[in-house]
C-alpha cells in the first residue's frame, strides 16, 4: 500500500495539504485574537474551574486521537481520520460562529482552508483507492445547533465554545501535520532537501 503510494500526484497532494495545515496552525491564534475578547480565555493558559465546569456541560464533541503513522498502518484508515476529524471541526466552528453574536472574517479564511484541505485529503484517498464518506455531517450540525444555540445566548459561555473550538482545532492540527510529515518520509525518503524544508 506504501509503495503503491510513491507517486508523483500523491506527494503533491500531501505537500498542498501540509501548505495548508501549516496555514490553519499560523492563523488560528490571530483568529482566537480578533474573536475571543475574553481575558481568562488564551490559547496557552490553563483551563480554570469554571471553564473546566462549562466544557463538561458543552460537551462538544472531539475528533478521535489520530494514530502515529507506521508501516503497518494502513494508509486509508489514517487519511479516513484525517478527513473525520478536519469535517468535525468543520462542522463545529459553522454552528458555533453562527450562533455567535460575532464572526470575524478570520473564522471564514480557517473554514476556507478546512475545505481546501479537505480537497487535498479527499485526492491522496482516491489515491489509495478508497472511497470517501459523505462530506456533509448535517445531522451532526442540526444536532449541535439544537443543544447549543439555548447555552450560547449567554455570551461567556459563547466565549467559552469559540474558545474551545479553536483549541481544539489548533490541537488537532498538530497531529495532522504530524502525519503528514511522517507520511512524506515514509513514502518520499530520497527527496530533495527543499521539500524536506517545506514539510518542516
Amino acid at each position: 500500500m506504501w509503495r503503491d503510494m510513491q507517486n508523483p500526484a500523491f506527494e503533491n497532494a500531501l505537500e498542498n495539504g501540509h501548505s495548508l495545515i501549516s496555514k490553519i496552525l499560523n492563523d488560528t491564534p490571530a483568529a482566537h485574537k480578533a474573536w475571543i475578547h475574553t481575558e481568562s480565555l488564551s490559547l496557552d493558559g490553563n483551563d480554570s474551574g469554571k471553564l473546566q465546569y462549562l466544557k463538561e456541560v458543552l460537551n462538544l464533541t472531539t475528533a478521535p486521537a489520530l494514530k502515529p503513522i507506521s508501516d503497518s498502518l494502513n494508509l486509508g484508515d489514517c487519511l479516513g481520520q484525517i478527513a473525520e476529524g478536519l469535517r468535525l471541526h468543520q462542522t463545529l466552528l459553522t454552528v458555533v460562529s453562527n450562533l455567535a453574536l460575532v464572526k470575524p472574517e478570520e473564522v471564514d479564511g480557517l473554514l476556507y482552508d478546512i475545505r481546501d484541505l479537505l480537497i487535498q485529503v479527499k485526492k491522496m484517498q482516491s489515491q489509495t483507492g478508497v472511497t470517501s464518506a459523505p462530506e456533509t455531517q448535517e445531522d451532526l450540525k442540526s444536532q449541535l445547533q439544537k443543544n447549543l444555540a439555548p447555552q450560547l445566548e449567554d455570551e461567556y459561555t459563547s466565549q467559552v465554545a469559540a474558545h474551545l473550538v479553536l483549541l481544539h482545532l489548533r490541537d488537532f492540527s498538530q497531529d495532522v501535520s504530524r502525519s503528514f510529515r511522517s507520511m512524506h518520509s515514509i513514502l518520499f525518503p530520497d527527496s530533495d532537501s527543499q521539500t524536506t524544508v517545506a514539510l518542516n
